[in-house]
């Protein structure tokens, strides 16, 4: 009798399971919602990473802010501490292309300085124009055995860097857990507002997937992410809405999944309405857009990833605290508008304030590496 008993508890135990695990998963797969709290701890920046190599102002363009950080992950090649060849790949065209006319020409000089600076702090940095040594055999595309994340920093549009501790940390963790990470800067508003931010991170993306770039670092092009927090959240989400659009994916290189945490989705005048962000935040936008005002900045929907989604888009992971400053909505209805199109979707929502990476305890920073590894490979 007893044994039945134990017999019968286990079969509701897995009834009860299917039922969870159903609740969770839905059409498309992969597809689900949860509620977490969440540590103060930001754990990626508690940790000490051995083993991780740190390339540091890789340039991807002429301005002194079109660089990027590649954190490698333990026994990567020594090889890959040198920049790739700047003279083109078998796509074509040099490292240059489609740079503005207002790109500053101080590259050198503060490479030179970061240099020394690398050298103090004990981390590789890029020489810019460096030869790479020539493989025994060109792989073809797509070969390289490694996933990649691109991650791109917040900070309003308008202030912060690649070189930002917490961001530093991110970029070395996800490296730690076996993902060459990009982790780039870009051109910051006002002086260059909306789309220079934008078109900035597309060229990095875009340098990411050169053959060039994908031999040294041993990338597989076809396990490539992106990941950004607060502004970089709504880049890495206009990155991946617009990524149909790209010359890189008509060539078969695609973004593959997307980590947005706290991102603004949707910067028109709907953002300035009761349940929406303050009027500080209001003002930084329009600088951002480059607007004086919300009505008739055709700018503002353009930078709204929420009215940008198609089927194409990849899977997204969005993170949103839930009385931070950026109000949950933004992200909910952004969720819902990829929903519409199938794109599977894993909402977290954490209760509470923290803001984008702020999000990152263990358990959070855990749940971000799987989803990637369920899509990256």
């Amino acid at each position: 009798m007893r044994s039945g008993r134990r017999t019968l508890f286990a079969l509701v135990a897995a009834v009860v399971a299917l039922g969870a695990v159903a609740s969770c998963s839905g059409d498309p797969i992969g597809d689900q919602n949860a509620t977490v709290t969440a540590d103060p701890v930001i754990y990626p920046l508690s940790l000490r990473y051995h083993g991780i190599d740190v390339v540091r102002d890789v340039p991807y363009g002429a301005d002194r802010l079109q660089q990027l950080d590649v954190c490698l992950p333990a026994g990567s090649d020594p090889d890959t501490t040198a920049t790739p060849g700047a003279g083109g790949d078998a796509r074509g065209g040099a490292a240059d292309d489609a740079i503005p006319s207002s790109a500053s020409s101080s590259t050198a000089s503060s490479s030179a300085a970061a240099s020394s600076a690398a050298a103090a702090e004990g981390v590789a940095t890029a020489v810019p124009g460096a030869a790479v040594p020539a493989p025994a055999s060109a792989a073809p595309r797509g070969t390289g055995s490694r996933p990649a994340v691109m991650m791109i920093h917040g900070g309003s549009w308008s202030h912060g860097d690649k070189d930002t501790a917490a961001y530093r940390a991110v970029c070395q963790y996800l490296a730690s857990e076996g993902f060459v990470t990009f982790n780039v800067d870009y051109r910051l508003a006002p002086t260059d507002p909306f789309p220079a931010g934008l078109d900035d991170t597309r060229r990095a993306l875009d340098w990411v997937f050169r053959t060039s770039t994908l031999e040294t670092y041993d990338v597989d092009a076809d396990r490539v992410g992106v990941f950004g927090g607060s502004a970089g959240g709504n880049l890495a989400a206009m990155l991946a809405v617009e990524d149909h659009e790209s010359t890189a994916y008509a060539d078969g290189d695609r973004i593959r999944a997307v980590v947005d945490l706290s991102g603004p989705t949707d910067l028109t005048a709907r953002s300035t309405e009761s349940d929406g962000v303050s009027a500080a935040f209001q003002r930084r936008q329009l600088l951002y857009l480059g607007c004086s005002a919300y009505v008739g900045c055709p700018a503002a929907e353009r930078a709204s990833p929420t009215y940008q989604v198609s089927s194409d888009t990849a899977p997204f992971f969005i993170g949103h605290s839930t009385h931070e400053f950026i109000p949950m909505w933004e992200s909910q209805e952004f969720a819902t508008a990829l929903r519409s199109h199938d794109v599977p979707v894993t909402f977290v929502a954490v209760q509470g304030t923290a803001h984008s990476i702020a999000q990152l305890d263990q358990a959070m920073s855990k749940r971000v590496v799987a989803f990637l590894r369920r899509h990256l490979g």
